[in-house]
């Protein structure tokens, strides 16, 4: 067995990204390798990383990244990507051969991967559904930190891929009013089953889930809920500013302000949820809503920085950016 060339992505700087080739290396025992179909950009993480508003000090989340650490430039990251698996290490049975899996890596074209960093997706399922598996997960977090009543009414900030994800979920039992700054995803939240793509207005909702990253949102969030209402934040800001009117109607309405992230599981649930339960719910629904619908733009990674002013810079025309990967 020899070792492959590869390309991954690189972050070199703000606004500078670059492909690379390297040595994918070979699998050791209990590994595999990996040839990747499709990758997907986050055009809320991976914007920090190219806009440089990265938090100062804070490292690369361990739980997503295949080589966990320092942000500083250069650096490689990514969390979404299916591939078949290829090449088999020492002790890997057989049944990996041709498994189409998902994985937590980078944008690249090979990995070498232990078998407990691979997630096996269902035949039936294509791969540019299986590739939001991430952002389901993340959906699912939010819905599930949002911990709406049946009978209540959510108001929904923000429709890129996560806020469609969550308003699909949420379309399904409750109450839901979405909505976008960007007239292009408010039609295309339409045509994807969310039915109430209107603005909330003051105390017009019980529960609201701000993901659009800039703070107004979060303002006329904080106006949009009921008395003792709960807005779940999944936006991360970086490390610019979040200017937020807390002096007026929310001193007296005892709402709360909810912190959400994918990484971990709420404390409220995690006698009965893992991560491990919260994937597999995410691939069911995957099933269920078929999200490839959501892809509006597919680059090679030599077209990187195409790639990136489109999934970060111009969401006015988009949703989903995939990196796709031909024969090497």
């Amino acid at each position: 067995m020899h070792a492959r060339p590869a390309q991954r992505l690189v972050f070199l700087g703000p606004q500078s990204v670059s492909a690379e080739v390297f040595d994918a290396g070979t699998p050791g025992p209990r590994e595999v390798s990996v040839k990747t179909l499709t990758s997907a950009i986050s055009a809320g993480t991976e914007a920090l990383l190219w806009k440089g508003t990265w938090p100062p000090g804070m490292a690369l989340d361990d739980s997503w990244c295949p080589e966990p650490g320092s942000a500083a430039y250069p650096v490689s990251y990514g969390y979404a990507a299916v591939g078949v698996v290829e090449d088999l290490g020492e002790g890997v049975d057989s049944e990996w051969q041709g498994k189409t899996v998902f994985s937590f890596t980078g944008h690249q074209s090979r990995s070498i991967l232990s078998l407990d960093k691979l997630i096996p997706l269902p035949a039936n399922l294509a791969p540019e559904d299986g590739v939001f598996l991430a952002s389901m997960e993340t959906a699912l977090t939010l819905v599930q930190d949002a911990a709406p009543v049946v009978g209540e009414t959510v108001g929904v900030w923000g429709l890129g891929t996560v806020g469609l994800l969550a308003s699909a979920l949420l379309s399904r039992g409750f109450r839901l009013r979405a909505w976008d700054s960007q007239a292009f995803r408010r039609t295309r939240a339409q045509a994807f089953g969310v039915r109430e793509v209107v603005r909330p207005g003051p105390d017009s909702c019980d529960v609201a889930l701000e993901l659009t990253g800039n703070p107004a949102a979060l303002d006329e969030a904080l106006e949009a809920v009921r008395f003792s209402g709960r807005i779940v934040v999944g936006s991360w800001y970086g490390s610019g500013p979040v200017p937020v009117t807390l002096g007026e109607r929310f001193h007296r309405s005892r709402a709360q302000l909810v912190s959400s992230q994918v990484s971990t599981v709420s404390p409220v649930l995690s006698g009965r949820w893992t991560k491990g339960r919260r994937l597999a719910a995410s691939i069911e629904r995957l099933e269920a809503l078929a999200p490839s619908a959501l892809v509006t733009h597919r680059f090679t990674l030599a077209e990187a920085d195409q790639a990136y002013r489109q999934a970060c810079d111009r969401p006015e025309d988009g949703l989903q950016v995939l990196f796709t990967y031909g024969a090497e």
